[in-house]
């Protein structure tokens, strides 16, 4: 896959112009960065707060013959291509937040087009606190740059490994840089994520429950406020 990266000294979102993008027909690998992203949106609509040095981009992949429920899978190998660019002390959040330090450091956002249940595009943004972090949230005080390209070379990889080999190994991946199994989350105890990304936690009965989206954090750490 060929990246195309195109650099905006300043827009309101990279999300927005990229699903934008998408739609006009622009093919897969193409990137839009913003050294300073006015109106950053993360999941769930919350405001995404990008500091100076910062890096704030929005991408378009056009994966062939992908399932609506495979979104889940994509979303869990960006996690695994941030971590990797990030290095051991990344720690994986379900469904898409990278922690250092136990605080937020990198976050994604995947809009998607549908046709039939059948994926025509995806657009993913991502947010990583490369050079500064309000006090909740965690910063890796590398060069924007030489990060950028380091993660956008990690997805490559694992983008090409899922379309050649499927989720498998990803899956695998990721549950080496999360939580250990029986963790207490808000939501129950942690046991693993199934074949499309989606949490599997047990309840407060034993029962194992699937949950598919929503705010997940450690019992007695509450991340969602993390930026």
């Amino acid at each position: 896959m060929h990246w195309d990266v195109q650099v905006f000294p300043e827009l309101n979102s990279t999300q927005d112009l990229c699903k934008q993008i998408a739609s006009d027909g622009k093919p897969e690998g193409f990137v839009i960065q913003a050294l300073q992203q006015m109106c950053g949106l993360g999941r769930l609509g919350r405001t995404w707060i990008m500091q100076e040095g910062n890096l704030a981009l929005s991408f378009i992949l056009r994966p062939k013959s992908c399932h609506a429920s495979q979104i889940g899978q994509i979303s869990i190998l960006i996690g695994v291509a941030l971590a990797k660019a990030i290095g051991e002390k990344a720690v994986l959040k379900w469904p898409n937040d990278i922690l250092v330090n136990n605080k937020k450091c990198a976050g994604v956002l995947i809009d998607s087009d549908l046709s039939a249940e059948m994926l025509n595009w995806l657009v993913v943004g991502i947010g990583v606190n490369t050079s500064q972090a309000p006090p909740i949230g965690s910063a890796l005080n590398v060069d924007r740059d030489e990060f950028c390209g380091q993660m956008l070379t990690q997805i490559e990889a694992l983008y090409e490994l899922w379309q050649d080999e499927g989720f498998g190994d990803i899956r695998k991946q990721w549950l080496q840089r999360t939580f250990p199994k029986g963790s207490a989350l808000n939501v129950g105890e942690f046991e693993t994520i199934d074949d499309f990304g989606n949490l599997i936690v047990r309840d407060g009965q034993n029962q194992l429950k699937t949950i598919s989206a929503g705010d997940v954090f450690l019992k007695d750490q509450n991340y969602v406020a993390g930026n």
